[in-house]
């Protein structure tokens, strides 16, 4: 049977934060996997090789990204366009439409069962995934299925911020953001290293299958996104009209208000892990909104491991510090 290599975390000051403050019923403890210990629940061990060797479609769309860069933002707006804008069937809850791939728990499905349903589903399947791109099925890294790959980035310290906000809505994490960025700067938070996942599929960014967006580039021009984005999806170019609505239906006071995407019924389960937090899945939708709620000692440590993270590559500066785009 196939396994990625896996690496326990140490039980350094980092572990011990891991295990004190980001652990509890609903993921009681993590592993490093793969070339890039990209940080997983334990129970992932039970599904690797099935997501290792899941059969990939070429009309498959995956939305893929590090936590908290547009995800749900962007999946609404792609299943949208596939669908030729049918908001009468964007009733429907999104992880039914666009379920997480690999850890369907989190948004309360049964991963036997959502496999079982992506095999047998007839069109096209839409996926929504955290993964690095060293843990995608086989058929897409040796590029013998080329699905549909759209990858969010946003600025590291906007994704920190926003991480850590949901971790203690969403997850039941109590971690202060100090302990927090610990975790975060060490490249051993849930679903990370941050750079690992970038520079995994910036590097990739040659493949015609695979679009890049900034969650930066969606706040500053929405419509230029969702053009690019459409023409992307090979879908017939939207009117005037069309687009006007579409844009609407995915401002930020729209999606905050959707049922259908903002989590509240999570948000709401999830509350006596967490009681004295109060808060919401789409939370400000702000740029650089570090710089207010930041302390300056706090941003030099991003800056410097934002450095070592970029230097000798071609990774655009301004954005990797400050989300300029």
């Amino acid at each position: 049977m196939f396994n990625h290599r896996k690496t326990e975390i140490a039980d350094d000051e980092v572990g011990k934060i891991i295990k004190r403050d980001l652990t509890n019923d609903i993921i009681d403890g993590y592993l490093l996997f793969g070339e890039d210990r990209v940080c997983l629940p334990k129970y992932y061990e039970e599904r690797e090789a099935e997501i290792e060797n899941f059969e990939i479609r070429n009309d498959d769309v995956i939305v893929a990204s590090f936590p908290r860069t547009g995800t749900t933002w962007t999946q609404e707006m792609v299943w949208l366009l596939k669908n030729d804008l049918d908001y009468e069937g964007a009733k429907m809850d999104i992880n039914d439409r666009f379920p997480f791939f690999e850890l369907p728990e989190t948004c309360n499905r049964n991963c036997k069962q959502l496999y079982d349903e992506l095999r047998n589903k007839s069109g096209t399947r839409f996926l929504k995934t955290h993964h690095s791109f060293s843990l995608l099925p086989k058929q897409i890294r040796d590029g013998s299925r080329t699905p549909k790959i759209i990858f969010l980035m946003r600025n590291p310290k906007d994704a920190f911020l926003s991480y850590h906000h949901v971790g203690l809505c969403a997850l039941g994490w109590r971690a202060n953001r100090e302990d927090f960025a610990k975790v975060y700067l060490a490249d051993k938070v849930l679903f990370g290293p941050y750079w690992k996942k970038v520079h995994g599929y910036w590097n990739m960014r040659h493949l015609p299958n695979l679009l890049i967006l900034k969650y930066e580039e969606m706040i500053k021009d929405l419509r230029s996104v969702v053009q690019k984005t459409c023409a992307f999806l090979e879908k017939k170019p939207l009117s005037e009209e069309q687009l006007e609505k579409l844009c609407t239906h995915l401002s930020f006071k729209s999606m905050k208000s959707n049922p259908a995407v903002n989590f509240q019924q999570l948000i709401d389960d999830r509350k006596p892990y967490n009681p004295t937090i109060n808060g919401s899945f789409i939370r400000s939708g702000k740029v650089q909104g570090y710089k207010e709620e930041m302390s300056p000692k706090l941003i030099s440590e991003f800056d410097e491991w934002i450095k070592k993270n970029i230097e000798n590559t071609d990774f655009d500066e301004r954005y990797a510090y400050f989300g300029e785009v």
